[in-house]
């Protein structure tokens, strides 16, 4: 991989933005396409701009049958074998340290002397244009010195990522494309599904998928599994006891200055066992419905995103809800400053003895800070957010936030569901504060340098305890 990368960089001028691979909360923003060097025969097509996605798969070098001899990473992204019939490969290399202190805020195995992770991705990309595809990618990712607990989000030996085929069917106006295997999902804002970029493996599950799209409409249909992850090499299995089946819907508005977009999403899920702080295991059928709606206006822009919940837990039925949504404005100017305010609100279980279960119990959700020190269960946040652009390579990122129990009754959740802290310890809804600061400095098209650090002080009624410090670097290279 260094070799590739070697050879790579000298076929690269460093003369643009590029896009990199960033944490979850910053992705999408960040994709912004990079310019290599002019061609020397000005007759010739110039060589193409890297326009890395969030997720590979979404990536298109099908356009590439004409320049891909413009230098080594065009030839390896379009490899013609007969007819309209190519392959692409392509790979990631993440090197990251990390500080974590007060890990869960004092609670449990702690890790207080620093580890090093790296994540190592290859994949490979058969097409027969517009009509089969066969798609693979390993992930190889490892934790050195972490004294605390070793997760398969922390740590997974060599395995299948994503391993799929798909099919496509023009009808009409319309594209239809079917897809079967394991496979990474990323629904709109990723509030419900998200690939899991700030951990070390990322996720993906075990499912069927129909998608369909015409003129400004798509949507499609999925149904499978999640997928139980191991530390071992090739152990990683379709995990049966926790199903899955859903539907979605999008719309585009607009155009320029003025656009928008309104989704609609709705998953049914059964896992075998969950828990929370007022209710032991049991099974949990639950039905998630989520409406979103985001848009642009010149300067301003909003993204809305409420979640209903519902369905049995045991006995119990479950009355929840998830609300989020953000308000910014930008300015052009000097360093384009960038102003948000952003509020969660995940409802908590407010009475263990009226016969519900009233926890918001997210299914595959978006960490709400790079490390996911929180879950959204029984979450209110109020957070303003001040992002900064110096130099067109460089952005930062700022937030601070105040963290309250929606409901006293209910406890403080991690992103996986671990209870850490329970209801009955403290009366008060108030337990925290949090601020965050990030950079990502893109050194070439194809190399981002970063960091990232939480502080989070934990109020004294919920104490004892420690402070929240993280703290972590990366260089990432992809090609």
């Amino acid at each position: 991989m260094f070799t590739i990368m070697a050879h790579t960089l000298s076929a690269a001028a460093l003369q643009a933005a590029p896009a990199a691979t960033l944490p979850a909360t910053q992705a999408e923003e960040a994709q912004k396409p990079a310019e290599l060097p002019a061609s020397q025969n000005s007759d010739r097509p110039k060589p193409p701009k890297p326009a890395f996605r969030p997720i590979n798969h979404d990536e298109d070098y099908s356009g590439f049958r004409d320049i891909r001899d413009a230098n080594l990473w065009t030839r390896l992204k379009y490899l013609p074998i007969v007819g309209k019939t190519y392959a692409t490969l392509g790979g990631e290399l993440r090197l990251r340290p990390e500080l974590r202190l007060g890990e869960r805020w004092g609670r449990g195995p702690q890790d207080d002397d620093g580890n090093f992770q790296q994540r190592t991705r290859i994949w490979g990309d058969l097409q027969v244009e517009g009509l089969f595809r066969a798609f693979v990618d390993l992930e190889h990712a490892t934790s050195t010195g972490l004294d605390s607990v070793v997760a398969p989000i922390e740590e997974g030996r060599l395995d299948f990522n994503q391993a799929f085929v798909e099919a496509h069917v023009p009808v009409g106006p319309a594209r239809i494309t079917a897809r079967l295997g394991r496979q990474e999902i990323g629904i709109g804002n990723q509030t419900v599904f998200d690939m899991r970029e700030g951990a070390n493996t990322r996720r993906s599950l075990d499912l069927l998928r129909v998608m369909g799209t015409m003129g400004k409409w798509d949507g499609g249909f999925l149904t499978g599994h999640a997928v139980l992850e191991k530390l071992g090499t090739f152990d990683d299995e379709t995990n049966h006891d926790y199903d899955l089946t859903g539907f979605h819907a999008g719309r585009s508005f607009g155009g320029d200055t003025r656009t928008g977009r309104a989704e609609a999403l709705f998953v049914s899920s059964d896992r075998a066992s969950l828990a929370f702080d007022s209710e032991p295991a049991a099974r949990d059928r639950r039905h998630t419905l989520s409406l979103r709606y985001a848009g642009k206006r010149d300067a301003w822009s909003i993204d809305v995103e409420t979640i209903r919940q519902w369905g049995a837990f045991g006995d119990l039925d479950i009355d929840a809800y998830y609300v989020t949504g953000t308000l910014a404005h930008g300015w052009q100017g000097g360093w384009k400053p960038k102003l948000a305010l952003r509020v969660d609100v995940g409802s908590g279980d407010k009475n263990p003895n009226d016969g519900k279960i009233g926890t918001y119990a997210p299914l595959f959700p978006k960490p709400l800070t790079y490390n996911g020190d929180l879950g959204p269960h029984n979450l209110t946040i109020i957070q303003p957010m001040l992002s900064l652009q110096p130099t067109t390579r460089l952005k930062l990122d700022f937030s601070a936030a105040g963290l309250w129990r929606t409901s006293i009754h209910d406890g403080v959740y991690s992103l996986g569901g671990q209870v850490l802290r329970r209801g009955n310890e403290s009366d008060s809804r108030f337990f925290g504060k949090r601020v965050t600061a990030a950079g990502q400095y893109a050194l070439n098209p194809f190399m981002t340098l970063g960091f990232y650090t939480i502080y989070g002080d934990v109020s004294e009624k919920f104490k004892p305890g420690r402070d929240l410090v993280y703290a972590a670097s990366y260089l990432t290279f992809r090609f």
